[in-house]
């Protein structure tokens, strides 16, 4: 029996008596004597899993913890948090190292040294902003962080998260312009002033950037051509967006720092619908719903809307503290609004992912009942997680000190835990098996976490609509022979 499976049983057991014996049709005779259970031998720090991770069954979950019953344990119960020794390069340079005996990483040093957004990979790179003060953005090489290029003097300063889409890389400044950068050498191949500020990232789809800005009457939500940058519609949203827009299926959706959720027909900009949600961070879409995190009495809550008419559909389960003031409720502090990311949930199957506070829950996505929690820090009050990151069969996390933790979608189990000794507000980027993590001050990390299945979580939200996984391309079709 495999570590994993051990510390499975050890932590689905005790949930299953719990729920037992607080349920009202329990018998009311003496259950038959338990099997002793197996011993449990906890994995050394940085120790690898017996045997590779099998494939979760994604089948719908049985109800397995009531809504009441829901253990709660520690990230950090199931194996110590491993310390990562990460060197200091020079401004500009990178330098590879190894952790936990013989795994691979880099550390690159961005020359601005100010905190940065996620990163984002594409074409065997990493692009990343120089901060909120910098104007230069930078492409790295993705194996060993060395600078493949670097795109100086914009017209305009903080770069904000980019996107990848289909060899080029897109992202707003701070003040005033939407860039479209080559990806693979950097140079400009259009940029479009909009207005100042413009703090939220862009989507792009189907050929179309999404863009916020200022205009006439406040703030507007923009659509320009991919290939040039020729402008295609324009709508009133009123204030700034909360993490950038989503793109899903005919619809785009924003949600803004006054509170109001819109969804507009991404092909001519028709208006949908508008609600005061007071939504605090970009929406999920999941088919014909949207998952949103709202605020609600200073503490954070978990709602099921209509994805055609943004009607609520579910309340479900609320956070512990009340720590959601600091969702930035205007576009004053103009550096909150464009490095924030909030509790923005991920559903996956029939499953909602999404870390509150200082708690991540997996709960059933219809339902809303728990399937798992795990805590990191024991103050509610206190945001201590970012966003959570979705590949293969883990969820990946940050946390504002620091560090990093792979948890198993089924469970909740731990599987990795890494210390970078850097503080990290940015969504974790996982491709190809490597965790990319940008960090507060500066630097960008990257550690080999050693399954070449963790992929597809490219940039903030997975992919460059912001709604999930990059999918590999298909392969090209054979020529059949005559």
């Amino acid at each position: 029996m495999t570590r994993l499976v051990i510390a499975t049983l050890a932590f689905i057991i005790p949930a299953t008596l719990l729920v037992a014996c607080r349920s009202a049709d329990a018998p009311m005779s003496a259950p038959a004597p338990a099997a002793p259970e197996p011993p449990i031998t906890r994995p050394s720090p940085g120790a690898d899993l017996a045997g590779p991770i099998a494939p979760p069954d994604r089948r719908p979950r049985g109800r397995a913890l009531g809504s009441a019953n829901a253990l709660i344990s520690d990230l950090t119960s199931d194996r110590a948090v491993v310390r990562v020794s990460v060197p200091s390069p020079p401004r500009g340079g990178a330098v590879a190292f190894q952790f936990a005996e013989d795994r691979p990483g880099w550390v690159a040093r961005i020359p601005d040294a100010g905190a940065l957004p996620a990163v984002a990979y594409g074409g065997d790179k990493i692009f990343v902003s120089g901060g909120f003060d910098s104007v230069t953005f930078y492409g790295l090489d993705a194996a060993t962080g060395r600078l493949a290029w670097a795109t100086t003097n914009l017209e305009d300063n903080g770069p904000t998260a980019p996107v990848y889409d289909d060899g080029r890389v897109v992202f707003n400044t701070e003040s005033c312009t939407v860039f479209a950068l080559d990806a693979a050498t950097g140079r400009r191949v259009w940029l479009k002033k909009l207005g100042d500020p413009t703090l939220a990232q862009t989507a792009v789809a189907n050929g179309v950037v999404f863009a916020a800005h200022p205009g006439d009457g406040g703030q507007e939500l923009s659509a320009f051509r991919v290939d040039d940058g020729v402008w295609l519609w324009s709508r009133w949203v009123g204030s700034e967006l909360l993490a950038a827009p989503v793109v899903a299926g005919d619809a785009v959706y924003a949600s803004t720092t006054a509170g109001w959720t819109f969804a507009f027909d991404k092909r001519d900009g028709k208006p949908l619908w508008h609600k005061p949600l007071q939504a605090t961070t970009a929406p999920w879409p999941s088919g014909d719903e949207l998952f949103v995190t709202r605020r609600t009495a200073g503490k954070e809550q978990q709602i099921v809307v209509a994805a055609q008419t943004g009607a609520i559909l579910r309340e479900h389960d609320a956070s512990h503290g009340a720590y959601a003031r600091d969702v930035p409720a205007d576009g004053a502090d103009w550096r909150a609004v464009w490095g924030f990311e909030g509790s923005r949930p991920v559903v996956d199957r029939g499953v909602r992912y999404v870390a509150m506070g200082g708690e991540i829950r997996a709960s059933d996505a219809a339902s809303g009942e728990p399937l798992w929690q795990r805590r990191y820090a024991k103050q509610p009050d206190t945001r201590s997680l970012g966003s959570v990151a979705f590949a293969g069969s883990e969820v990946v996390v940050s946390t504002r000190d620091g560090q990093l933790f792979g948890l198993d979608v089924d469970t909740g189990y731990t599987l990795w835990s890494y210390d970078i000794g850097h503080g990290v507000h940015a969504e974790p980027i996982v491709a190809k098996g490597w965790v990319y993590a940008a960090t507060d001050d500066g630097y960008v990390v990257a550690l080999n976490v050693a399954d070449p299945t963790l992929d597809g979580w490219h940039m903030f939200g997975g992919n460059a609509s912001h709604d999930g996984l990059v999918h590999a391309a298909p392969p090209a079709a054979q020529p059949t022979s005559l």
